[in-house]
């Protein structure tokens, strides 16, 4: 981390981070169902037969069960993963951080490990509480696991359009 980093440049990172994953899940409600609309329309509105339109309803089933990885690699916002660091400053920043914006930061992190269920331990946690807790939730490194995802659903639904396309102009 670099030097210059202060409470309010983490809280907007934290914030950025927050709108990549909104948009992320967007995109991945958009592309699934519309690959729904579209597999369907072809097949129901425009009588098309083709075994290959089936390869865009797979991409919607597809793409649906890889929103989860979303959910996954969003657990845990990186402001917390500060405080696992090896630096006490970066330790201290990323406290002192999540301090300051507590409702904000720390409800994030409880609505997406616990969900609707009762979260108010979270908010009364101290230092060493809270690091514990992140610890245990980031021991599968799942921002890792879904950059290489990342890697491997792009082709796959470019291949999966283009064959929908070939098959509409076959």
């Amino acid at each position: 981390m670099q030097e210059s980093k202060t409470v309010g440049s983490l809280y907007e990172e934290f914030l950025r981070e927050k709108r990549t994953n909104r948009r992320f899940e967007l995109a991945g409600l958009y592309i699934g169902y519309g690959a729904y609309v579209v597999s369907l329309s072809i097949v129901f509105a425009f009588k098309k037969e083709n075994p290959l339109f089936a390869a865009m309803f797979f991409l919607g089933l597809f793409t649906r069960t890889a929103s989860l990885m979303i959910g996954r690699v969003f657990l845990v916002p990186k402001i917390f993963l500060g405080l696992l660091s090896p630096n006490s400053a970066e330790q201290e920043l990323s406290w002192e951080t999540i301090r300051s914006h507590k409702e904000e930061i720390v409800g994030r992190l409880a609505r997406n490990i616990f969900g609707w269920n009762d979260a108010s331990e979270l908010y009364s946690m101290g230092r060493e509480e809270m690091t514990e807790f992140v610890r245990k939730n980031t021991q599968i490194n799942w921002r890792k696991i879904g950059r290489v995802f990342l890697y491997f659903y792009i082709p796959i639904s470019l291949y999966i359009t283009y064959l929908t396309i070939y098959a509409w102009f076959s």
